[in-house]
């Protein structure tokens, strides 16, 4: 069985109303519009469309996945079009929801009730783009209900170094690894190569703490040779971890592609020459198993046990963690500034431009003009915004 694990629904009528969902969703409107003097790389389908190019390219399932929103209603709009979807093509199609952990409780009803509608998994989420931190007590309330009701969750991840793009995120590799590490029973898919965390798992404990972390390939070609990115990762990680996904209807070869294609992908896997029990692996097996509709046969092997956290009690002792320290007597932070010390794990990258940091903070286009705006007006210079 193919299975493209990481396609998107864009629909022309997204398009259509750019400027008004932006001003709604300005994180994701950010992203799929077309920037000042440059071309989008989305790609537009409807699901008709969409199945027409599963049909042309053989492939036999994808999984639709969500659009990371801002907005608790917006997920909602999403997760009933993707209902919709899954029962139209019951056979071809399967969704994970759409959800924003912010929104607490209502969030984790509206997880119920996609799930209980035969949705199977959740993602693809951002963290950043979202708001919210890997930490955050919302969010982690939402990753022990995947645990629960035994569904995959996938998360947006990308590489922190190379060219910027929009939507490049800002959330260290180190905090998807604690994440990994603290609910090891956790499915967690880590989309676009885990912004290439699994090279770390060369390293024996690292292996060991990811085992139950799969990576998928949407929008490979966008930033790595295909015959080099699949060579290192299966030098690196268990081939049945790795989940081929396209990132459809985005145009991954934007120089020989106008229109969402599924097949130049797969035809460039498929010319790599893998071993087929390698290949098909990798083309739908382990997606399949991780859904649930093969078996897993991967060995488990049980993670090193950590040794204890150190004790936080006064008094205060240098190999106590300086974060730590902070967040549990928030006094000691003016010593800590005093002596020049950071103490919080800021997302930020130097590289980040000011309308996604805007935008991913609700901003919308219209009051990210403003800042821009009051930003020149601060420096005396001009004060249009645009």
């Amino acid at each position: 069985m193919r299975i493209d694990a990481h396609v998107h629904y864009t629909p022309p009528s997204m398009q259509e109303n750019l400027s008004e969902f932006a001003e709604r969703e300005p994180y994701w409107g950010l992203l799929i519009a077309a920037d000042s003097g440059t071309n989008t790389l989305q790609g537009w389908a409807t699901p008709e469309r969409m199945i027409e190019d599963m049909d042309t390219a053989g492939v036999d399932r994808v999984v639709l996945m969500a659009e990371y929103r801002l907005r608790h209603d917006s997920c909602i709009e999403r997760n009933n079009q993707a209902l919709d979807i899954i029962h139209r093509y019951p056979d071809r199609v399967t969704a994970f929801a759409c959800i924003q952990p912010q929104a607490g409780q209502t969030a984790l009803d509206e997880l119920q009730r996609c799930l209980d509608g035969g949705m199977m998994g959740v993602g693809e989420l951002n963290p950043y783009g979202q708001g919210h931190t890997l930490t955050d007590p919302d969010f982690l309330r939402m990753v022990e209900m995947c645990i629960e009701r035994n569904v995959p969750l996938n998360l947006h991840v990308s590489e922190e170094v190379g060219h910027t793009y929009p939507g490049k995120s800002t959330t260290p590799l180190r905090h998807y690894y604690e994440l990994a590490q603290r609910y090891p029973e956790l499915k967690l898919i880590l989309a676009h190569w885990g912004g290439g965390l699994f090279l770390y798992e060369i390293m024996p404990e690292v292996r060991r703490d990811l085992q139950n972390v799969w990576y998928d390939t949407a929008a490979s070609p966008l930033l790595y040779p295909t015959e080099k990115i699949f060579d290192v990762a299966l030098r690196c990680v268990d081939h049945r971890k790795i989940l081929f996904g396209s990132d459809y209807p985005l145009l991954i070869y934007p120089r020989r592609q106008s229109e969402p294609d599924m097949r130049p992908f797969l035809e460039e896997i498929s010319s790599l020459g893998l071993p087929s029990a390698v290949l098909e692996d990798v083309m739908g097996n382990n997606a399949a198993r991780l859904l649930g509709w093969l078996e897993d046969d991967r060995p488990i092997v049980k993670p090193k046990q950590k040794p204890p956290a150190v004790a936080l009690d006064t008094p205060i002792a240098g190999l106590m963690p300086v974060t730590a320290v902070a967040q549990q007597w928030p006094e000691t932070q003016a010593v800590f500034e005093k002596h020049g010390i950071p103490y919080e794990d800021s997302p930020v990258a130097t590289w980040e431009p000011i309308a996604q940091a805007a935008a991913s903070r609700g901003l919308s286009p219209a009051e990210q003009r403003r800042l821009v705006a009051e930003l020149n007006e601060a420096i005396g210079g001009p004060t249009k915004g645009d």
